[in-house]
């Protein structure tokens, strides 16, 4: 996502027209995630997937993608199609992105797109089938010394382009309920894991990279 304008919003709330490049113009995301009766059916990471895969669609959504949507929906800017699935998206269990962090040191490296990430039940985490992480690019972000769960504002301040890389755009013209409630979860050095967007709860704006279980929904290109 790139943003084009957003230098000299003194007043984050202020309601002014943001030129953002929208990924909704590029891709077409799955109307409703699975769902197992009255919820969305949970899946490893591999396991949806292999099942996106099945329905028609190439990959889980990238977090800017997601979030493209889900801001785009809190500012009333999309068509009621749109705003269902952003509803949905945010309704019930938390779903797959289509990304995977691994921590080193004070950097992080965000993969785009990882295929060949394996489930493994005995060590509770995921392999890399292989030995080598398939991806559509790699791109590393200075995190500093940060650990554990950390605000978006937090994150801004150690580094601003992963709030846009992750919720879309830049900081100050997040709406205000992503600024004020947004976090983001850093594993321990050393653990590849992909990344889901939290949505139940008081989590709606979370990204995490800590967890088995989360739901499925696929994107394909337009």
């Amino acid at each position: 996502m790139s943003i084009d304008s957003y230098l000299g919003l003194s007043k984050p709330d202020e309601k002014k027209e943001v030129t953002v490049k929208s990924a909704l113009a590029d891709i077409v995301f799955e109307p409703r995630s699975v769902y197992e009766g009255k919820h969305k059916k949970l899946y490893t990471f591999d396991a949806s997937l292999r099942a996106l895969r099945k329905r028609g669609y190439e990959r889980h959504p990238r977090p800017a993608e997601a979030f493209d949507l889900i801001c785009r929906g809190l500012e009333g800017r999309l068509s009621l199609e749109q705003q269902t699935i952003a509803d949905d998206m945010m309704n019930d269990y938390g779903e797959w992105l289509s990304m995977a962090m691994l921590r080193k040191g004070n950097l992080l490296h965000c993969y785009l797109d990882p295929e060949n990430l394996i489930w493994n039940q005995h060590r509770f985490g995921y392999d890399v089938q292989e030995g080598k992480l398939k991806h559509a690019g790699e791109e590393v972000y200075s995190i500093g010394s940060v650990n554990g769960l950390v605000s978006v504002e937090d994150v801004n301040e150690i580094n601003h382009a992963l709030v846009e890389k992750l919720w879309s755009r830049h900081y100050v013209i997040l709406p205000k309920e992503v600024r004020q409630n947004a976090r983001l979860w850093f594993l321990p050095e050393k653990f590849l894991w992909p990344v889901s967007c939290f949505g139940y709860f008081r989590s709606l704006y979370f990204i995490g990279t800590n967890d088995k279980f989360w739901a499925s929904r696929g994107v394909r290109n337009a």
